[in-house]
């Protein structure tokens, strides 16, 4: 249900979902006001009485007037009974229109089954159609792009990649991650990771047009990987 909460002393519309649980153990996203920004907490809650080997995955996408940037982080747990932990945490700085949605969700380590899933959406009007609600048969997280960039040129490739890549018709069925590098000197290279794997990392430039040239090139060789991968899965189906 949709609320109107003050936050960091400006209004947004939140809408934050009911953790729902199995087995014992309840995923939940925290939040709370610290340093003038608004902090997320990821955490499992167990009300059971047997100990869990757990996976967990969150997502943050924000969206303002700077951009859009996605966030992951995952990764393996174990907690004992009756115990809350902390999974994960990161902060946003939001300004008054900025649209931010949070999943997360807690698996199962051996069957990878969901046992417990949470979210948080402000001002969720921002995204239209760019962001969806992740159903659960999709925790593959198909489509996401992930900033992870350091410096102002790493953050204008990412930037032109993420325009050029919402255009498209259909988005590559894994996770897009842009990274950074340090390289000889004060220069540094952009990393493309599909998924797990490195796909393509240059040395980028102050060039507007070699920055295109650039989103041109490594949507390309996703593209390629992409076609690969799908073929590789099919041949490996029985």
């Amino acid at each position: 249900m949709k609320t109107l909460a003050t936050i960091l002393g400006i209004f947004f519309v939140v809408a934050k979902s009911s953790a729902q649980s199995q087995h014992g153990v309840t995923a939940k996203i925290i939040t709370e006001q610290k340093e003038g920004s608004l902090q997320i907490r990821a955490a499992a809650i167990s009300t059971s009485d047997t100990y869990h080997s757990l996976n967990y995955i969150m997502v943050s996408v924000k969206k303002g007037q700077s951009g859009s940037s996605s966030n992951k982080q995952s990764g393996k747990f174990s907690i004992t009974p009756h115990e809350t932990k902390t999974l994960a945490e990161t902060n946003f700085n939001l300004q008054k229109n900025d649209g931010l949605k949070v999943y997360l969700f807690v698996k199962d380590e051996e069957t990878d089954a969901l046992l417990s899933k949470d979210s948080l959406e402000i001002n969720g009007a921002q995204f239209a159609k760019e962001v969806s609600y992740i159903p659960e048969n999709k925790l593959e997280l198909s489509g996401l792009t992930i900033d992870e960039t350091k410096t102002r040129i790493g953050q204008q490739f990412y930037d032109a990649f993420f325009m050029k890549y919402n255009q498209l018709p259909k988005k590559f069925q894994g996770t897009v991650t842009v990274a950074e590098l340090p390289g000889f000197g004060r220069s540094t290279r952009v990393t493309v990771m599909y998924d797990d794997q490195l796909v393509y990392v240059f040395v980028p430039r102050a060039d507007d047009e070699a920055i295109a040239e650039e989103v041109t090139r490594t949507l390309a060789i996703l593209e390629d990987y992409n076609a690969k991968s799908s073929v590789r899965n099919n041949q490996f189906k029985y």
